[in-house]
């Protein structure tokens, strides 16, 4: 899973996070929600690192699920804010963050210690907080390649990053009406004046003999949210391989897992909803073709800004 676990405890635990964090935690534990997506930002605007929080052994400790490594970089970052908050901060290294295919296998009695659902997208799964080695929960790769083909991107991939070019407002990790946050300036203005020229979208990697094309802005989500698309014949491209159409560099891969065929590329939109069929090479992937495609969970307003 490459994540871990901090604790966040003590009377001021949830001004700190909310100050510090891209959501409204206040509003999230005044709610019966369990969990809440929620980024942690540099003072440029950048993804310092993505979390999901949960809430902890008591009404004063919150669990923060994020990257493992950016945990420590997060500790001191919460440290450096903290001042004179009344506040505890700890790695739990006790603990471990689990994935379920259902939210369900989540709520079930003993599974974790904290979960439920994952509050950024219900085809997930479910996710928590668990005892470190605890009970059953779905392989690492079940996870990947669900999450792979869902085109959500988490921890490495996204930091350094624009939030919104990571679709974390399209994921419930932004709420535009919270007040101030460290790091606020860029996200607004890129969602107030419509400035989010590139996104995060998945696209199913295909050799290029039989490889089928399409319009990712007019296709139809699959019906399985995690498409059977098969394993190419000479193996997965790297990290940060170039996308091309036309001899154009129009984006380039950032996630990529053997789980899945169907990798995480950061795209420019103008070209991946044109309506136009797409024939996207991947540079230096062996005869590698890269098909965009819209997933199940973008809400409708995008392909219609795009147009």
């Amino acid at each position: 899973m490459h994540r871990a676990v901090l604790s966040v405890r003590g009377s001021d635990a949830a001004k700190l996070l909310h100050s510090l964090s891209t959501n409204d935690v206040h509003k999230w534990l005044g709610s019966g929600a369990p969990g809440l997506a929620a980024a942690f930002l540099t003072t440029k605007g950048r993804v310092l690192a993505d979390a999901v929080l949960w809430r902890g052994d008591d009404e004063s400790e919150v669990f923060v699920d994020c990257p493992a490594a950016q945990s420590a970089a997060l500790l001191r970052h919460l440290k450096m804010y903290k001042l004179r908050s009344s506040v505890k901060l700890a790695a739990r290294d006790d603990l471990e963050v689990a994935t379920f295919s259902s939210a369900a296998a989540a709520e079930a009695p003993g599974a974790v210690l904290a979960g439920g659902a994952d509050p950024r997208t219900a085809l997930l799964g479910g996710r928590g907080v668990a005892a470190a080695g605890g009970g059953p929960r779905e392989a690492a790769s079940e996870y990947a390649r669900r999450r792979l083909a869902l085109g959500v991107a988490e921890g490495p991939e996204v930091v350094g990053r624009i939030p919104l070019n990571c679709n974390l407002e399209l994921l419930n990790y932004v709420a535009f009406d919270k007040g101030c946050y460290l790091g606020q300036e860029l996200t607004a203005r890129a969602k107030f004046r419509g400035e989010v020229r590139r996104r995060l979208m998945p696209v199913a990697l295909q050799d290029s003999d039989g490889a089928v094309l399409h319009s990712a802005a007019r296709a139809l989500p699959p019906p399985d949210p995690v498409p059977d698309v098969p394993p190419l014949a000479g193996g997965l491209p790297d990290v940060g391989a170039k996308l091309v159409a036309g001899k154009k560099a129009v984006g380039e891969l950032v996630a990529v897992d053997a789980a899945s065929s169907v990798a995480v590329a950061m795209l420019k939109l103008d070209f991946a909803l044109s309506g136009e069929v797409l024939d996207v090479d991947v540079e230096g992937g062996q005869g590698v073709k890269a098909s965009p495609y819209v997933p199940p969970w973008w809400p409708v307003d995008v392909l219609e800004n795009a147009d």
